[in-house]
Formats: C-alpha cells, structure tokens, sequence
C-alpha cells in the first residue's frame, strides 16, 4: 500500500465514517455503506489503468437519487470522510 498525500483525509483505523462526500468537476456526491478505502483504491485503480470506469454515487441530499461520475486521467475528483460523530 502507498503511502497516503500530504493532506490525504486518512480514516483512523477502526473509526467508521456514516459517508463518504466526493467532490467531482465542481460538484459535490455522496458514496454511503462503502470503505473509505475501498472507494479511494477503486478511483486510484481506474485512473490508472486509463480506462474510463463508472462510479455510482448519490446526488443531493435526502432520498437516494442515484448518479454515475466517469473516472478517468485528468479529471478532478476528491474524497471526504465524514465522521459517524458529525
């Protein structure tokens, strides 16, 4: 495993996060019941086999309105825990 960016968010191991904000092209999405590691190694892995790859997020806030951002080199994309205690 890498060694995370300088001002990379890191999960404290064992300290789940309730969701998972992802910032894309300007945007703010949502990823919930997922890892936060598990989604940052399935956007690493996309970006770098440079094969455009789907990843389903939420979009707006209260019911689940599904969305799919395209990853791929050269595309802005961030990602956020947010703590169960917030």
């Amino acid at each position: 495993m890498r060694a995370p960016l300088a001002g990379t968010l890191v999960a404290k191991e064992g300290h789940p996060v309730k969701r998972i904000n992802i910032l894309y092209a300007g945007k703010q999405y949502s990823v919930s019941g997922r890892d936060i590691d598990e989604v940052k190694e399935e956007i690493r892995a996309a970006v770098e086999s440079a094969v455009p790859t789907w990843l389903e997020v939420n979009v707006g806030e209260g019911k689940y309105k599904r969305a799919d951002i395209l990853l791929s080199p050269g595309i802005d994309v961030a990602v956020v825990g947010i703590d169960a205690d917030e």
